[in-house]
């Protein structure tokens, strides 16, 4: 996917999975950690889904190569929080990437007025009413609720901290301040980073399935191996038959070849259907 004409910044030490280019990062795209595009951190959260169902996750294989891992022996990574959806959530993390990533780094605190966040979230000037400030101030508790925990195995030495130490949002003075902890800044500078299209997720209104499918394909080497629906139904969460989650899966990626973003093809080997991708746009 091309990079934006428009970016703002440039990350350093980023390069794209598929061409080794630079990336850069604006309102309209986002620079993630692969780790969270793979893992089920962000998910479709309908009506019936209980957003509010804490269950912690295994990241250690993911994360063990963070610095703070490496300095302090930590070969258990677990994150627990609230269920985070793409249609705000997602929105809000990649402003707070972008945040830091122009303002961060020197200081882990950054304040900024709600207009210049909500600008970063990707949302335009139109919808800045009360309603979106109430969205973005719930997103900003959901995702400070993530805490992440690191432990080393047979010790009882323990660390736990969260993608976000604490986020502050003032309607009267209309400010956002945003918390990070310091010691997992290299979080956002793992060597697998993507660039990651809100234009895409765009054609997808209401689509969450198919949103989160797009993460996950996003952050697949090139010329990935075929993908397994046990792999997709573990990454989506869903909370429904096997058949039903299949069903539903199968609708969305049909939904990313529907608009240009995927090619592939459907199999079945030993009772379990498999995608096998031919292209990403």
């Amino acid at each position: 996917m091309e990079q934006s004409e428009n970016a703002l910044l440039p990350i350093p030490v980023t390069e794209n999975l598929y061409s080794g280019k630079l990336l850069t990062i604006s309102s309209t795209t986002s620079v993630q950690p692969n780790v969270l595009l793979r893992t089920g951190v962000f998910t479709p959260v309908g009506r019936r889904t209980n957003a509010n169902d804490v269950k912690a996750q295994d990241l250690s294989n993911d994360l063990v190569s963070l610095d703070l891992c490496q300095k302090e022996g930590y070969d258990l990574v677990t994150v627990r929080g609230q269920r985070l959806n793409i249609e705000t959530d997602f929105k809000v993390w990649c402003g707070i990437v972008l945040v830091f990533s122009k303002y961060g780094y020197s200081s882990n605190t950054v304040k900024l007025t709600f207009s210049e966040f909500a600008k970063f979230c990707g949302y335009p000037s139109r919808r800045f009413d009360k309603n979106l400030r109430k969205q973005i101030g719930d997103s900003l508790g959901r995702i400070q609720s993530q805490s992440l925990t690191f432990r080393r195995k047979n010790t009882e030495k323990a660390v736990h901290t969260g993608m976000l130490l604490r986020a502050m949002y003032d309607g009267e003075a209309d400010i956002v301040e945003l918390m990070a902890d310091e010691t997992l800044w290299d979080l956002y500078r793992l060597d697998y980073q993507v660039l990651v299209s809100l234009r895409v997720l765009e054609k997808l209104p209401r689509a969450e399935v198919a949103q989160c499918l797009y993460l996950y394909f996003t952050s697949l080497p090139e010329n990935p191996h075929p993908v397994s629906f046990e792999r997709l139904r573990e990454r989506l969460r869903l909370e429904t038959s096997k058949k039903e989650a299949n069903r539903k899966i199968k609708i969305g990626i049909q939904k990313l070849e529907s608009i240009g973003y995927l090619s592939g093809s459907f199999a079945v080997k030993n009772g379990e259907q498999y995608y096998l991708i031919d292209q990403r746009y």
